[in-house]
């Protein structure tokens, strides 16, 4: 009767399931995670999202190669829960950087089209005269790459491409303040 008792308990103990709810949980939370752009916005809480994950699916790959009597996968669901934990923070983190990030464009458009218009104003006052053609050309072209690079950042943030509209702008601004000093220059030797 005892031996019994033993065999039944072995085979309830050894006949571990994997972990199937706990890994479909976590790969639609990480999928979560991505969607919300968490790669982006929160790139630390997303890779401790997925180093979890990639530690969860290395504890049920070693459970899946034990002996079946001594297969355990607590360790790997305990993993599972946390790295669906850990991707939900990513979320909840990414879009509030999302947003904060939204709301610092959104204030670089108003600035950054101050800047071109002011660099359109000064090339207009620019100095005209022999041996400026070929600057004022140059000047003109710089211009409409600023103004094009501006709507491309604006077509960006227009589409929820936060960080990419912030870069842009970034980049837009430092070329329209380099042109502003192109045409100070101008004018200075001019006089």
């Amino acid at each position: 009767m005892m031996v019994l008792a033993v065999a039944a308990l072995v085979i309830v103990v050894g006949c571990a399931k994997p972990p199937e709810a706990e890994i479909q949980q976590a790969n639609t939370a990480i999928e979560a995670a991505r969607t919300a752009e968490a790669e982006t916005y929160a790139p630390a809480a997303y890779r401790t999202a997925m180093d979890t994950l990639n530690a969860a699916n290395a504890a049920k790959t070693e459970a899946d190669g034990k002996f079946a009597l001594f297969r355990s996968y607590s360790k790997a669901k305990e993993l599972y829960a946390r790295a669906e934990m850990l991707a939900s923070d990513a979320v909840a983190q990414a879009e509030a950087e999302k947003e904060r990030v939204k709301a610092e464009v959104t204030q670089m458009l108003v600035d950054v089209k101050a800047v071109i218009d002011s660099a359109q104003v000064a090339f207009k006052k620019a100095p005209r005269g022999k041996g400026s053609k070929a600057d004022l050309a140059m000047i003109q072209t710089d211009l409409d790459a600023v103004a094009a690079a501006y709507a491309g950042a604006e077509a960006d943030f227009n589409n929820g491409a936060y960080a990419s509209a912030k870069a842009k702008l970034e980049n837009t601004v430092q070329k329209a303040r380099a042109i502003m000093s192109e045409i100070a220059a101008a004018s200075a030797r001019k006089k």
